[in-house]
């Protein structure tokens, strides 16, 4: 299981809740992230993170030595930069640059 590498990714020394062996659950902000323990299977699916300063997540990232990719702009849209985890499993990690409710919807 990953579950040191996502304590890593999200700035914790552990998991905030282990219910059972080979499940961890992080809280990050109002949300909870499951790792579960099992057979990898390949995923379309893609994880996105939305942040407040991507440069400085991305930064972060850096330092507790997990890979991303540069970051991408479409200039005064949406800036971003991916990564995988230690099993392939792809994450998006952007930050709004508009505030243009077509591009933004709700956002609190």
């Amino acid at each position: 299981m990953s579950r040191q590498w996502y304590a890593r990714l999200f700035g914790k020394k552990g998991p905030d809740l282990e219910p059972f062996p080979g499940n961890v659950e992080y809280k990050i902000g109002g949300a909870w992230v499951q790792i579960t323990k099992g057979e990898v299977k390949p995923s379309s699916w893609n994880l996105q993170i939305e942040v407040a300063d991507l440069a400085r997540e991305r930064e972060r990232l850096r330092n507790s030595k997990i890979d991303a990719t540069e970051i991408k702009s479409v200039p005064n849209v949406i800036s971003f930069f991916d990564l995988k985890d230690p099993d392939g499993n792809k994450m998006r990690w952007f930050q709004i640059l508009t505030s243009d409710p077509k591009v933004t919807g709700k956002r609190a």
